[in-house]
């Protein structure tokens, strides 16, 4: 195979978004060695259709369109382009007998009360049909604590299933999560695959994954700035896409291949309000997301650039969150320790220092939080076995909206 069809989408489209894809063309030519003719479909026969019968081909389809076109094409799914890698979750409780979304067919399941972030797709539309619905409203205390109301409803088990997102889901706490298990998973809002032809199986795919993923990384916030991130096409968790069609009565292929007939038809009447209206919001997420990402990107670029500050210095320094995980040390005060930094980072910090009084040390943390604790004698803990006596000095380093303890070793006064 010389040349390889790259079918563009016969609409029109920005001109950064033409860049995207003959950049992505000439990754994908560059890598084979082979060349890149671009093609736009036309609107003489349903899109599907035309790039199932282009067996060397690459080009860029929704992600039900990609499974069926793996399940029955035999096409491979290359990466994700995608508005969020958050992913829409269905959760149950541990103790619970469902395995798979029809298990829940007629059961209990609670809603956000706030449905911004939902947009017309399988899983809402089997929820809403086959299941009885229970929206909750958040509390003044549950909202103050980040902690999502939803997802204990089905800790306590007041009701059998919960939709949430893979974000709303890791602020849980630890001990929650544990009564929890993930049914599976399913995109928040439009995903879309780039996938080639059975053709393409006689090339070199584990190279053209490597180029793509060099490409991608290199481009990450040009991408972003069209609105999209590259995401591998591979999930965690297991998709709950086809099970949601195959419980509203259809077949892969059948609901790809008349998709929009299908939707419509089976949307009832006291629906239809509500979906329109999530696909109207569905942007106010975007927003919420991208400037959600922006502000941790920031902290954690804040952290890090602080990290390594404290890492290069001479003095024996310790940086901590208040939580006691350690998040960096000096070298010195590495050598002091006796322990390399693997060892030390990400560790708890009473595993290497403990307070020569009888309150605890987290107990002190809170009062250093607050000012009413600066300095302490502490006791170190080396790794061989030998321990010093030290006073350190604190001080509160504030990122945004998270708070970071310093920690400054100096020798006791005699």
């Amino acid at each position: 195979m010389d040349v390889i069809k790259w079918l563009l989408p016969n609409q029109k489209i920005s001109k950064e978004t033409d860049r995207f894809f003959e950049d992505l063309g000439k990754v994908v030519g560059q890598s084979q060695g082979i060349d890149v003719k671009y093609e736009r479909l036309n609107n003489d026969l349903p899109a599907i259709e035309q790039i199932s019968k282009s067996t060397a081909a690459i080009t860029l389809v929704s992600n039900y369109e990609a499974m069926y076109l793996e399940s029955f094409y035999e096409f491979t799914p290359l990466f994700k382009v995608a508005l969020t890698d958050m992913k829409g979750l269905v959760v149950v409780h541990k103790e619970s007998r469902a395995r798979q979304l029809i298990d829940i067919q007629g059961q209990s399941v609670n809603l956000p009360h706030c449905t911004d972030w939902m947009i017309v797709n399988p899983v809402i539309l089997f929820l809403l049909k086959k299941c009885t619905i229970v929206k909750t409203e958040q509390s003044k205390t549950y909202a103050a604590k980040l902690e999502p109301l939803n997802l204990f409803q089905v800790v306590e088990k007041k009701s059998k299933a919960a939709v949430t997102t893979s974000f709303e889901y890791k602020l849980l706490p630890e001990k929650e999560q544990k009564n929890l298990k993930i049914l599976g998973e399913f995109p928040l809002l439009p995903e879309y695959v780039v996938v080639s032809g059975p053709d393409f199986k006689n090339q070199n795919i584990a190279k053209l994954r490597n180029s793509l993923d060099r490409w991608r990384s290199k481009y990450a916030d040009r991408h972003k700035s069209l609105g999209m991130q590259i995401l591998p096409f591979e999930s965690e968790n297991r998709s709950l896409l086809v099970e949601a069609i195959e419980g509203l009565g259809y077949t892969l292929n059948k609901f790809v291949e008349e998709y929009n007939d299908l939707l419509i038809d089976s949307i009832s009447s006291s629906h239809k309000k509500e979906l329109e209206e999530m696909g109207e919001k569905y942007a106010r997420l975007k927003n919420f997301n991208d400037k959600l990402v922006k502000m941790y990107q920031e902290v954690r670029d804040s952290r890090d650039r602080l990290t390594k500050e404290i890492e290069s210095a001479t003095d024996n320094t310790i940086l901590f969150l208040k939580d006691g995980t350690v998040l960096g040390c000096s070298r010195a005060f590495y050598t002091l320790l006796k322990y390399g930094r693997q060892e030390v980072v990400g560790q708890e910090i009473t595993k290497f220092i403990e307070t020569s009084i009888n309150t605890p040390f987290k107990k002190l943390i809170q009062q250093i939080d607050v000012g009413l604790v600066r300095s302490f004698v502490v006791k170190l803990k080396s790794s061989d076995g030998t321990e010093n006596e030290r006073k350190m000095e604190f001080s509160i380093i504030e990122l945004m909206d998270s708070k970071i303890i310093l920690g400054i070793l100096s020798n006791l006064e005699k």
